[in-house]
């Protein structure tokens, strides 16, 4: 899913501390990131859905580093 900001949706959690480690593993990775509305989450505790953002063309890289490190007995919450 891409927005009207250019960037595009890599993946939606549920929680702040999971979006922060996501973050800091692209980050980490040479991935730029972006959290909209990253302080809505955390007044509602994730409530409402975290998506993290990527760049179209960061997109299949970020997605092979997450599919990666993701457990595989967890279920997926990965949208496209």
């Amino acid at each position: 899913m891409t927005n009207q900001t250019g960037l595009r949706t890599l993946v939606e959690v549920q929680n702040p501390p999971a979006a922060e480690l996501i973050k800091s593993l692209l980050v980490g990775a040479g991935i730029p990131c972006f959290i909209p509305d990253a302080n809505l989450g955390l007044l509602y505790g994730g409530a409402l859905g975290i998506k993290i953002q990527v760049r179209p063309e960061d997109y299949l890289q970020a997605k092979a580093l997450l599919d990666a490190t993701t457990d595989p007995s967890s279920p997926p919450n990965h949208r496209e």
